[in-house]
């Protein structure tokens, strides 16, 4: 038993050794498992893509990466225990926009502070917000999106993955600048949303676009809030590229780990995400899940989400967005 352990230990320290991240003060991490908190349901693109990177980590640091799945209060409840934890890179979070920059400005109440009680390790990957429509509608593109949403009586009726979502913020704010007539009906995530699409109940969903739905005529995308076209869609121009270069945005998504965590385990973890995301594994599992793979230092996450907070509150305190 000593024997295989000392072996893992051997092999643990030669991989941090190979990726330049070895000093006394690391020696010893890991050495028991790891645990990621994805603050959101299991089954949707948020934790399909957590699982499969967290796989990849696990095979470089040679200790088990477990995915406990917190979910609650838009990315919240996950992300307070997380703060709370002890900080010795043993627990990790998946900080997403929603939950370390919209509810910054969004919550009066929030139990943590994003940046503050967080060490940011890295950002892996982000995408655009979409809207797409069901096939019953005419629409093909968002001229004539914008044309109908104007034209009917009571608009065009959008489903959402909640109230005070970043798919809540950026379609109200492309209504508020194209005078689209827009209803915005609430969902408890994507799927009970794409169930109705799909019986026509809604006209169309602001989130994440489902390839499938598109690829089988179900759906039509008409444009995303991105700076570049989705591999899956590359003849559907961003809303910038159609006219509108104010809309542009992105739900961003990292780890990180509570305030206090020693400066060689955030260089570790850093390290071995940024090998994980060079697998053709979790490239495949992302761009699946309409992801575009980052990667790179950690403060160039918090970067991102003090960006972001600055803008959403710009926004929401300009009157533009009012999450009703």
């Amino acid at each position: 038993m000593k024997r295989a352990f000392s072996r893992r230990r051997l092999l643990t320290l030669a991989v941090l050794s190979a990726l330049g991240v070895f000093s006394a003060e690391a020696a010893d991490y890991p050495n028991r498992p790891i645990h990621v908190v994805v603050p959101w349901p299991p089954g949707g693109p948020t934790d399909a893509v957590a699982r499969v990177l967290s796989q990849e980590i696990s095979e470089t640091l040679r200790q088990p990466v477990v995915i406990d799945n917190k979910a609650g209060a838009t990315g919240v409840l996950g992300s307070d225990f997380v703060a709370k934890a002890a900080p010795d890179g043993y627990t990790i979070v998946v900080a997403g926009t929603a939950s370390h920059s919209l509810a910054k400005i969004a919550n009066a109440k929030l139990p943590y502070d994003p940046l503050k009680d967080f060490r940011p390790v890295i950002e892996y990957g982000r995408y655009p917000v979409a809207i797409f429509v069901g096939s019953q509608t005419t629409i093909t593109n968002l001229t004539e999106f914008i044309a109908q949403a104007r034209a009917a009586k009571d608009g065009l009726s959008i489903g959402l993955p909640g109230v005070g979502s970043v798919s809540h913020l950026y379609a109200q704010l492309l209504a508020t600048k194209t005078g689209a007539k827009l209803t915005f009906v609430p969902y408890r995530g994507d799927a009970p949303a794409r169930l109705d699409l799909l019986s026509g109940n809604i006209h169309g969903i602001a989130s994440t676009p489902d390839f499938g739905l598109i690829a089988d005529g179900k759906a039509r995308l008409i444009g995303s809030t991105g700076t570049q076209r989705w591999p899956q869609t590359p003849d559907v121009p961003t809303f910038a590229e159609a006219g509108f270069p104010d809309l542009v945005g992105f739900i961003v998504w990292g780890f990180a780990v509570p305030a206090g965590t020693p400066d060689d385990i955030v260089k570790i973890l850093n390290e071995a995400t940024n090998k994980a995301l060079q697998s053709e594994r979790v490239k495949r599992i992302m761009v699946d899940n309409a992801y575009f793979v980052s990667g790179g230092t950690p403060d160039a996450l918090w970067t991102v989400f003090a960006r972001q907070i600055s803008e959403f509150g710009d926004v929401i305190r300009s009157g533009a967005v009012k999450f009703e």
